[in-house]
């Protein structure tokens, strides 16, 4: 009995303490510090979100491969006479002075002729041999500029047709040449100055890289669009382009391989998301 009355006290006691105003008093502890702070940046990566989905981009690009010429372009030395050539006097990576004999034909009927260089330049490549026979207008060599360094140089990109037909003169340009790693030194940022109305033989790219190889290289077998693209200088460079990331220190020089990336639009963040967040709220509402 006396166990039991114990039990009676103890239980109205406590009844007594949780009733009193003291604990009515007390506030509650809804969150922690730690808490709150966590609430804070939440909120403050939701108004960067916010403000990125506004006033960001997200451009949409277009792949392609290119190589950097010199802007003198390239030009084919021809055959003036059908016939089977007799010697090549030049090889690839010569200097030539103007009026240098190139080659020697001699035609069926005996006709001979000295195919000679119409101007100065570096042979960039042997496009026919000694003792094969050659149509009339057929080249022989492709020679360029002499300078093989960074002095005006320009970009020739290869696109694929289905997606060329997309770019316009002065889109812009990220062009990462072969010597160099994008994710260390970035691009060379550039414009489109010209974009092909139809896709160009492979005989036409033939005759604007200068090379057969180099041709097929970038794609000579499809059919593709042709886009000429100046690149922004920096004098302060050892390339003589300005990079978007640091400067490699490299000196690039005629007939460089890059990759290429071309902006065709830029779009807001936003205006990626509405449409989802439209179908996603609105179709619920309108199904049956």
């Amino acid at each position: 009995m006396i166990q039991t009355d114990k039990k009676k006290i103890f239980r109205q006691a406590a009844l007594e303490r949780l009733s009193s105003p003291e604990e009515l008093d007390q506030l509650m502890q809804v969150t922690t510090p730690k808490g709150w702070l966590a609430l804070f940046g939440l909120a403050g990566l939701l108004a960067v979100a916010l403000i990125w989905g506004i006033f960001g981009n997200v451009p949409t690009k277009i792949m392609g491969q290119g190589v950097l010429l010199n802007a003198g372009g390239v030009t084919p030395v021809s055959a003036l006479i059908s016939g089977r050539i007799r010697n090549i006097y030049v090889k690839t990576g010569d200097v030539i002075p103007e009026g240098k004999t190139i080659a020697r034909i001699t035609a069926d009927d005996g006709e001979r002729e000295r195919v000679t260089s119409p101007q100065a330049g570096r042979v960039l490549e042997i496009r026919a041999a000694a003792g094969t026979v050659i149509n009339a207008g057929s080249p022989i060599i492709s020679l360029g500029p002499s300078d093989q360094t960074t002095d005006a140089l320009e970009a020739m990109i290869y696109v694929p047709a289905a997606e060329g037909k997309k770019i316009q003169p002065n889109m812009r340009v990220e062009l990462t040449p072969s010597t160099v790693e994008r994710a260390e030194a970035g691009f060379i940022p550039g414009r489109v100055v010209t974009v092909s109305e139809l896709p160009v033989t492979p005989e036409g790219m033939q005759k604007s890289v200068g090379s057969e190889t180099l041709a097929q290289q970038l794609g000579a077998s499809e059919a593709m669009i042709e886009i000429r693209a100046l690149l922004e200088n920096d004098p302060t460079s050892t390339s003589g382009y300005r990079w978007s990331s640091k400067d490699p220190q490299i000196v690039i020089e005629n007939g460089t391989l890059s990759s290429v990336q071309i902006v065709v639009e830029e779009r807001r963040p936003i205006s990626l998301i509405l449409p989802w967040l439209k179908q996603t709220v609105s179709g619920p509402l309108f199904e049956e």
